[in-house]
């Protein structure tokens, strides 16, 4: 199966790298906390832990011409560290696909190029940098180059299209500005920017309209960072496929023609759970290498943010396959397509009634098309206006919405949703065996806390995975973990471990929702220096997943995966069990 003695296993996906300037943006996360001096990819393979649906991930297909383990596939990557101004080398951990890079126009990064693979290959970002060919077997590329236009971008390996980008050899870059493209902060520079994007931005913030905050302002009370944004890369991976090319043909590349057939036409098979008779067709559908509960439950692909705190969430495809990304609890609103800000010059375009670039429209779902296509990549802004499923008095309301709350048939109010957060799924007696000792009774009721809704792919290959019921496929989501305008105090979380004994943790910052262990842990996870020196440092938006790995984390949170809520704050009554 292997060309080379792979690199095994992985992190969790989303790893960001900061290039180049330090800017207002990078905020408080320790990985982002030093300029980079320089960059240095390796070209190289792994063997990545897959999210399945059954338990035969670890179990080695007892056909002896299947080689490997079920639940896991085959990957080229580039593999990341950088040297920091200071010399302190950032060695990021191997996995696909490739880190998520962050840097300012017009800098200038210092870049090497390792390829170890045994054929050519190499890194192109389109428009800005393409090191051509790299000779395989430790050919080495010294360069720089120097950073673009802002926008969101695909680093990717060109050469044998599609073959070589698919099987892994792909990221996300984003660019941020160098200054304000006009009043307020927007993604992008005064020379790419519409007036109609800049009025949005210019109106986030704004208590007449959207009251809360802009994209550029935090909130250190609540740890609210500035400029918040996200990157959702989706791909497809067939394990048996990328099998056959990492072992096919030593130094020759894998015939392109024949790598597409498969992988998007090959007969779906009954049997996908032995790697000897899967289907070629993609089993494995991801945002950021993640998929399922390892997606939809992990704080670097989730916008996670309270009423009032608009979000950026950028999009794009290193796959084949397209997508109809569909949000709920909000429309967003579209920014760029493929690099090209919507909207147009006042007074341009007028008598045009196409909806050619009409500027920032409001939807809810949006195709995302395989890479090189139209729409492979754009960005959105998400609001974060009260989810108009939870109505006030005047019926449903934009942005912080002050309007009193509709009152309830049990006697509480539609906002905040205390019932809701009140209820276990399933039910808080139920326990389960633990699958990392096989005996040991777990737990598992986990209570509704705070708001969660899904973000899914209408095209509905993609929502399983292994032929998994939905959503263990390419799924996210948004959540809304409070209300700009109605503050409550810190709490602390009471932890039910599978003993019986409680644990305290440590005080979360001000929250509107009462928020449980299982999932404060995704957003303010802390620090691992901080609380061996006992102080109560949190880090926002960086979750124990991030610092050692999110499936090993995984398996030590289901040991201890019941988490008892909060105390509901002072001035609030929990309300009555449900008969």
């Amino acid at each position: 199966m292997k060309r080379r003695d792979f690199i095994k296993y992985t992190t969790m996906g989303g790893v960001g790298l900061w290039l180049g300037a330090k800017l207002p943006w990078l905020g408080d996360r320790p990985a982002h906390a030093a300029t980079v001096a320089s960059l240095n990819i390796t070209i190289t393979d792994t063997i990545k832990e897959m999210a399945t649906f059954n338990a035969l991930s670890a179990v080695v297909d007892p056909n002896p011409a299947s080689v490997g383990e079920n639940g896991t596939c085959y990957f080229w990557i580039y593999k990341v560290n950088a040297v920091l101004a200071d010399n302190t080398v950032v060695d990021l951990p191997p996995d696909y696909p490739g880190p998520t890079l962050f840097a300012v126009q017009g800098d200038t990064i210092n870049l090497t190029i390792t390829n170890n693979l045994d054929e050519n290959h190499s890194l192109v970002i389109p428009g800005m940098f393409n090191s051509g060919p790299i000779a395989p077997n430790g050919g080495v590329l010294n360069t720089s180059f120097t950073v673009g236009a802002p926008g969101t971008y695909l680093y990717h390996d060109s050469l044998n299209s599609p073959v070589n980008r698919v099987m892994g050899l792909h990221g996300a870059l984003v660019v941020m500005p160098a200054a304000k493209s006009g009043a307020k902060w927007t993604p992008y520079s005064a020379a790419q920017v519409t007036p109609q994007v800049q009025l949005l931005f210019d109106e986030l913030g704004s208590a007449d309209h959207w009251p809360g905050l802009a994209w550029e302002e935090g909130n250190p009370d609540t740890l609210t960072l500035p400029f918040r944004q996200y990157v959702w890369l989706c791909s497809q991976a067939s394990p048996t496929l990328f099998r056959d090319v990492g072992s096919e043909n030593p130094g020759k590349d894998f015939n392109a023609a024949k790598f597409q057939d498969r992988f998007l036409n090959d007969a779906f098979s009954l049997n996908n759970f032995y790697l000897s008779t899967a289907s070629d067709i993609p089993c494995y559908w991801m945002i950021n290498g993640q998929s399922g509960h390892f997606a939809h439950n992990n704080a670097v692909v989730v916008p996670m943010a309270r009423v009032g705190e608009p979000v950026l969430v950028r999009v794009l495809n290193g796959g084949l396959a397209s997508h109809s990304m569909h949000l709920h609890a909000n429309h967003f609103y579209l920014l760029s397509v493929k690099g090209v800000v919507q909207g147009a010059p006042v007074g341009a375009g007028e008598n045009n009634a196409s909806l050619l670039n009409p500027g920032p429209i409001w939807l809810d779902t949006m195709t995302l098309h395989g890479f090189g296509l139209p729409s492979d990549r754009y960005d959105m802004l998400i609001p974060y206006m009260r989810p108009p499923d939870i109505p006030n008095v005047r019926g449903i309301g934009r942005g912080g919405c002050p309007d009193a709350a509709l009152p309830t048939l049990a006697g509480g109010t539609t906002y905040p949703p205390w019932e809701e957060f009140g209820v276990y799924m399933p039910g808080i007696d139920r326990k389960a065996k633990s699958s990392i000792d096989g005996t040991t009774e777990v737990p598992i009721g986990i209570r509704q806390s705070p708001l969660c809704y899904p973000m899914h792919d209408h095209s509905e290959a993609s929502q399983g995975s292994q032929g998994g019921n939905y959503n263990c496929g390419l799924i996210a989501g948004v959540y809304f973990i409070g209300d700009q305008n109605v503050p409550l105090p810190a709490q602390r979380v009471r932890m039910v471990m599978p003993g019986g004994q409680t644990e305290v943790g440590p005080p979360l910052p001000p929250q509107t929702f009462p928020m449980d262990h299982d999932f404060a842990h995704m957003l303010f996870a802390p620090d691992p220096d901080a609380l061996a020196t006992g102080t109560a440092r949190q880090v926002y938006g960086i979750s124990s997943a991030m610092q050692k790995g999110l499936m090993p984390a995984g398996r030590d949170l289901e040991m201890h995966s019941q988490h008892d809520r909060p105390d509901f704050p002072p001035g609030f009554t929990e309300p009555d069990p449900q008969p």
